[in-house]
């Protein structure tokens, strides 16, 4: 039988942690981005996060003190949160995976599920949404899960067994590349700017006057400050111009560093350079869990930027990725609508989707069909 806890992420305990990390090792989605590598040292370093949750779902104990029954231990799923103040899908205070902290560092925002046992853990879940509605305010925000991934469509599939209402609004389709479709490379025959990228690629040799290398340096225990200082050479380490790069952040550089190395410890940060000769043009941070990868950071030098070192250098990136990795999915986790061409530049996409759980009862229910009718009026009239 499962149960539900609302921990708070600043205060979790080291065997919490554990279990997390575990749970997220077999997650039958991954998103690295819900993994305590990326939160624990976000909550700790960065300001604005003391408040984030997680909801867990768990093996109940067996009875007045007695442990889970053999092979039923371990986190079922697990989903960060914080409470909101009330918004256009919400009239008041409500739980939600899209709040300004959680939107700034997590562009995915699939709950981490036990891969071994989907079904009964997505159900859990929601029963877990729903006994716990007044303490969420009868609703919660699920910002950006894949739209046809194996967990939204379950989720999907439960609320209309259990009759609660889901709103689904928003959610861009995002650039990224499957590379288990079609033959072997076949998908640099896709990529819409590809024979533009390799011209481009040809004349930043002939400037730089030495041949283009990818270098994969997230082994390298200096690799985050490296990543830092080449990015306050750019507009991102300059306040002035806009820029909000890790250092011009409270606790940016910390978080940053504790991040990365705690992906690397397992493997899966990849921080690739380009380089030529001994001009450093871009640097890439991806994260690989599972079958897929996913774009965290990158940045470029402007003393080259007129011949695209940072399209260059995805593009080598992802060439990396399929030749020595089993990754068949990468997933840029760019905004399309914040990074137009920067989406373009990839030959395939991913659905996403946002929606509203309306975990609470009658009244609540109600709110939400006449917030949408309301909102269909306005739409009519514009």
């Amino acid at each position: 039988m499962a149960r539900s806890r609302v921990l708070s992420i600043i205060d979790l305990t080291d065997q919490e942690i554990e279990s997390w990390r575990a749970l997220a090792a077999r997650a039958a989605e991954p998103n690295p981005y819900f993994e305590p590598e990326m939160l624990v040292p976000a909550v700790r370093e960065l300001s604005g996060g003391s408040e984030l949750r997680l909801l867990v779902v768990d093996e109940a104990p067996g009875g007045a003190g007695e442990p889970a029954a053999a092979g039923q231990d371990g986190w079922w799923a697990a989903l960060p949160f914080e409470m909101v103040p009330g918004d256009k899908h919400w009239p008041w205070r409500h739980a939600s995976t899209g709040s300004d902290f959680l939107a700034l560092y997590c562009p995915l925002g699939t709950p981490l599920v036990d891969g071994s046992r989907v079904d009964a853990a997505v159900e859990a879940l929601v029963d877990a949404l729903h006994e716990r509605r007044r303490e969420l305010g009868q609703a919660v925000d699920l910002h950006l899960l894949v739209h046809d991934g194996r967990i939204g469509q379950r989720l999907e599939e439960v609320c209309r067994e259990r009759g609660i209402p889901v709103h689904t609004w928003g959610g861009d389709p995002r650039g990224a590349v499957r590379f288990d479709e079609g033959e072997p490379g076949s998908w640099a025959e896709r990529m819409p700017r590809g024979k533009s990228l390799a011209r481009g690629r040809r004349r930043l040799e002939r400037a730089v006057g030495e041949t283009l290398v990818l270098e994969d340096r997230g082994d390298d225990p200096e690799i985050a400050k490296a990543f830092l200082d080449f990015e306050q050479q750019g507009w991102k380490g300059d306040a002035s111009r806009g820029g909000m790069g890790f250092r011009s952040r409270r606790g940016g550089q910390e978080w940053f560093t504790q991040m990365v190395a705690g992906f690397a410890a397992t493997g899966r940060a990849h921080v690739f350079a380009l380089v030529a000769g001994g001009v450093l043009l871009h640097m890439a941070v991806i994260v690989c869990t599972g079958s897929t990868a996913f774009g965290y950071f990158d940045v470029y030098s402007e003393e080259w930027a007129r011949y695209g070192p940072g399209a260059i250098g995805r593009m080598m990136a992802l060439s990396w990725l399929d030749e020595n990795s089993d990754v068949e999915v990468f997933d840029s986790s760019m905004n399309p609508s914040l990074y137009k061409d920067a989406t373009d530049l990839f030959p395939d996409r991913l659905a996403m989707a946002s929606s509203t759980l309306v975990t609470g009862g009658v009244f609540a229910r109600l709110t939400m069909r006449l917030m949408r009718t309301a909102a269909r009026v306005v739409r009519r009239f514009r």
